[in-house]
C-alpha cells in the first residue's frame, strides 16, 4: 500500500506499508524525492493518517447488558444497584461473548487499545477479562484491566479482600472509587490504600474520582497530592471528576493547578455524565462535565472515554470514539476551531497515555494506523465517519 500526499502529524507525506510494517515515510517539500509506486501496489491519495484511537475508560464486564436492567431513574446509584443484581448471574461464556463483541465494535471504528474497569465484586469477571488479553492481542487489540471496586473498598466486609485478590490475578492498574465510600475520611483512606497496593504490585492507578455534583467532594486533590508525594507522576488516571464542574471558582483554580503539577490525567466521560449528572437538580439542571477547557489551558493531561456501551448506566453507545468527542464539544462548550481539533486528536494522542504513549508512524513501526478520507478533523467529527482501519 502506498499513501500519497497524505496529511500526517501536520505534514504532507508519502508513506509505504508492506508486510504489516511502515517501510518508508517521506515529507513532501519543494525539491524532495517522492515515493514512486511499485508494481501491484495499491495507492491511496490525500486524506489524513493518524495512529489508532485508544479507549481509556470502559466497563467491558457490563457492556451490552443495558436491556436486561434498564435504568429507570437515570441515576448513577440505580445503575450501580442494577449492575449488582446482574453481577451474580455472570458466566465466563457471557462475559467473553460480550467483551469480544464490544471490542470488535471499537475496532471497526479504529480503536485498538482498550482499558477496561472490571468490578472486583466478581472475581469470575476479573479472571475472565485478564484471561482475554491474549485473545484481544490476536485481534490486533491491546487490553488493559483495572481492578475496580464498584461498591467501594471499605463500605462492607470482604470487599477490600476481593479487591486485593483481583490485583493478584493480574490486573494492570489499581482502581478506586473514593466518593462512594461511607465517609469523606474513608474515601481519603481508600485513596491511600490504592497507592499502597500499587506500590506493592508496581502497578498503575486509575480512580473513578468525584463522579458527583456535590461541590464538597474533594478526592481529586488527595489523589494529586499522593501522586506528587509518592512519585507516581504519569502513572495515575482519574475518571469523571464531575464535582470539579460544581466547585467554586477559586477552589477549582487551585485543584486544576494541582492536577497539572502532579501530571494526573483526567478522563472526561461525556456520554454517561451528560445524563447521569444533574439528577438531583431542579431547573436549571447541571450537566456535570469536568472543566476540560480550563484543564487544557493549565497544561493538564486530559483524555476522553466512552465509559459505557449499552450497559446498566447508559443504554446507548456504539463504541465509536468520535461520538465522545462530539458530545464533549457540545456539553463543555468546546466549539472554537482549535478546541474541536484538540478534541479529535485527543482520541489518538492523549488517550494513549495510560498505555505508555501514542504509537508512532515512522519507518520500521508496525502498520497500525487509520486513514481518514478527509483532512479536516472537524468534518470528521461532524459525520462521525469510519476510518479505514489497518491493524
Amino acid at each position: 500500500m502506498l499513501f500519497r500526499d497524505t496529511l500526517i502529524d501536520g505534514e504532507r507525506c508519502d508513506l509505504r506499508v508492506a508486510d504489516d510494517k511502515i517501510t518508508a515515510r517521506v515529507t513532501i517539500a519543494p525539491g524532495s524525492e517522492r515515493l514512486a509506486a511499485q508494481p501491484g501496489e495499491d495507492i491511496i491519495s490525500g486524506g489524513l493518517i493518524t495512529p489508532p484511537m485508544a479507549e481509556p475508560h470502559v466497563h467491558l464486564d457490563a457492556a451490552l447488558l443495558g436491556q436486561r436492567a434498564p435504568n429507570k431513574s437515570g441515576t448513577l446509584r440505580e445503575g450501580i444497584a442494577n449492575w449488582s443484581h446482574l453481577r451474580d448471574a455472570l458466566t465466563v461464556e457471557d462475559i467473553t461473548a460480550r467483551a469480544l463483541a464490544t471490542a470488535e465494535m471499537y475496532a471497526s471504528f479504529g480503536t485498538l487499545r482498550i482499558r477496561t474497569h472490571v468490578d472486583t465484586g466478581s472475581l469470575l469477571a476479573v479472571e475472565t477479562l485478564v484471561g482475554l488479553k491474549a485473545d484481544f492481542a490476536q485481534r490486533g487489540i491491546e487490553l488493559q484491566v483495572v481492578a475496580f471496586p464498584q461498591e467501594g473498598i471499605l463500605r462492607a466486609p470482604g470487599r477490600r479482600e476481593q479487591w486485593e485478590q483481583a490485583m493478584a490475578l493480574g490486573c494492570d492498574a489499581v482502581g478506586g472509587i473514593p466518593h462512594f465510600e461511607r465517609t469523606t475520611e474513608e474515601g481519603w483512606d481508600s485513596v491511600r490504600l490504592c497507592f499502597d497496593i500499587a506500590e506493592k504490585y508496581d502497578a498503575l492507578l486509575d480512580f473513578h474520582c468525584d463522579e458527583t455534583d456535590d461541590p464538597h467532594s474533594r478526592n481529586l486533590e488527595v489523589v494529586c497530592a499522593n501522586s506528587l508525594d509518592r512519585g507516581f507522576a504519569g502513572k495515575v488516571v482519574t475518571g469523571h471528576c464531575t464535582a470539579l464542574h460544581s466547585y467554586n471558582n477559586p477552589h477549582a483554580a487551585k485543584v486544576i493547578e494541582l492536577v497539572a503539577e502532579s501530571r494526573v490525567q483526567v478522563v472526561a466521560n461525556p456520554l454517561d455524565n451528560s445524563v447521569l449528572q444533574g439528577r438531583y437538580d431542579h431547573y436549571p439542571i447541571r450537566r456535570g462535565i469536568t472543566r476540560v477547557d480550563q484543564l487544557w489551558d493549565a497544561g493538564a493531561l486530559v483524555g476522553i472515554g466512552h465509559d459505557s456501551v449499552q450497559d446498566p448506566w447508559y443504554r446507548l453507545g456504539t463504541a465509536n470514539m468520535l461520538d465522545t468527542a462530539y458530545m464533549l464539544i457540545h456539553m463543555a462548550h468546546l466549539t472554537s476551531e482549535e478546541q474541536m481539533r484538540h478534541a479529535f486528536f485527543t482520541l489518538s494522542n492523549e488517550n494513549h497515555l495510560p498505555f505508555g504513549g501514542p504509537p508512532t508512524l515512522q519507518a520500521g513501526d508496525k502498520a497500525q494506523l487509520l486513514w481518514w478520507d478527509r483532512e479536516d478533523p472537524i468534518e470528521l467529527i461532524i459525520d462521525r465517519r469510519r476510518p479505514r482501519v489497518f491493524r
